[in-house]
């Protein structure tokens, strides 16, 4: 890895708000290699979801595991003509605090948010608040993740309920394939986030393998507050960027 600061390479999404701090980074003498973030839509919901969602009180828990999870969640009801305050009469856990305040920017509160966003941690804190046998979850999600929090409800006789809420894709896979090469192999030497976004994205990349470990070789930073904490959730030790 580089030990120069203007012969450093960077990671970073290629989004409208990032390319200020590439045209910096790159007028400074920095290689910066931009990746594709993932582009996502809502899923189409069947009456088995919809009566979900009119439902809600039929549920103990809401898990929410992304700000995309909320975003549409929210989106589906407002379609339906529910009212969001509906999930007053169920407990939410949020995955972290940018999950939190996606949900507290529509006036909604997050009972439980686990200090760490792996799956260990969050169902430890989850069976230190409540008993979970017949427990009743609600999982909006990813159409093809895999919540391993799933798992290890079920095997303590919760009742998990998946809600396919959206869909993420990639346009360029080949460009995406040569990207995450360069990035396992340690010649990236920082990769900057600055969205919560941005993990969804990277988690996605490789398929939602731990970006901890993927980053082992990477030194990692974040343009602000909310994804620094996001970064520390997932077991990261992110330094600070300040914008110039």
């Amino acid at each position: 890895m580089s030990n120069s600061a203007d012969k450093k390479t960077y990671g970073l999404f290629s989004t409208p708000a990032n390319q200020k701090l590439v045209r910096e980074l790159e007028s400074g003498g920095a290689k910066v290699f931009q990746f594709p973030p993932i582009e996502t839509e809502n899923v189409i919901l069947d009456k088995n979801s919809i009566n979900y969602l009119q439902n809600l009180a039929d549920f103990n828990w809401i898990i929410f595991p992304d700000v995309f999870a909320v975003d549409y969640f929210l989106q589906a009801l407002e379609i339906y003509g529910i009212d969001f305050f509906e999930l007053d009469a169920v407990s939410v856990l949020a995955f972290g605090e940018a999950v939190a305040d996606r949900l507290r920017f529509v006036q909604l509160h997050a009972d439980l948010i686990p200090n760490f966003v792996e799956t260990e941690s969050i169902f430890l804190t989850l069976s230190n608040f409540s008993s979970l046998e017949n427990l009743h979850f609600l999982l909006p999600k990813e159409i093809f993740s895999n919540i391993e929090i799933m798992k290890n409800l079920t095997e303590n006789n919760a009742i998990v309920t998946e809600l396919p809420i959206y869909r993420a894709k990639i346009t360029d896979k080949t460009e995406v394939s040569k990207l995450k090469v360069l990035l396992t192999c340690g010649a990236i030497d920082e990769f900057i986030f600055s969205s919560p976004t941005d993990i969804i994205s990277l988690k996605y990349l490789f398929s939602d393998d731990s970006i901890s470990e993927n980053l082992a070789e990477t030194e990692v930073s974040a343009t602000d507050e909310v994804i620094f904490q996001a970064l520390k959730e997932h077991n990261l030790k992110p330094k600070f960027r300040r914008s110039k």
